[in-house]
């Protein structure tokens, strides 16, 4: 997973130069069926701004989650054996010379890569918290002010938009896809 997500960074980059970052969420519960994850371009100046940081940490004051966010990293990607806890990855392109500091998170990411800066941050949770799973969706729709965005249900394509959307990503990827050359 974090080799696609650097591809992703790295596709950001090819098409956007510096204007676009990246925002990584990941859901891992050990009573969970599988670990969840969501990746989302942003513009680079909100996280340059540190806007994406606080908006993640202000949602889970405001929500009054029982933990707040710290920058330990927990492990690659895959969930330390037993954890349960929400990650966040903020990623920007390092043609903006802003520092971010904070554990990247995974053993193959080097804490600067060649083409961006990031900061991991991560929220325990504990078996009983009952956690929103829309929570990254949620706080990020309301900081792109895409407030009738926040339930997925509520913007869902039909299949032939959706079909149409899936060839056009393939289409810009494929350069990116260490898996088609594997």
């Amino acid at each position: 997973m974090q080799r696609y997500r650097r591809a992703l960074h790295n596709l950001l980059v090819a098409r956007s130069g510096d204007k676009m970052g990246a925002v990584t969420w990941e859901i891992s519960r050990k009573g969970g069926v599988h670990t969840h994850w969501q990746f989302l371009p942003v513009p680079a100046g909100l996280v340059k701004k540190g806007l994406v940081e606080a908006a993640f940490k202000v949602e889970a004051e405001n929500e009054k989650y029982p933990t707040s966010f710290h920058t330990k990293d927990v492990g690659d990607g895959t969930g330390e054996k037993g954890a349960d806890f929400f990650r966040v990855w903020i990623w920007m392109p390092s043609s903006d010379n802003s520092p971010m500091d904070g554990p990247v998170g995974g053993e193959d990411d080097d804490a600067e890569d060649k083409k961006g800066k990031e900061k991991c941050l991560v929220l325990n949770l504990n078996a009983e918290f009952r956690f929103d799973l829309q929570f990254g969706r949620r706080v990020m729709a309301k900081l792109l002010g895409l407030e009738g965005r926040m339930n997925w249900r509520d913007c869902a394509q039909s299949e032939e938009e959706e079909g149409a959307d899936a060839e056009k990503f393939k289409e810009a990827f494929k350069r990116f896809d260490w898996a088609l050359e594997e």
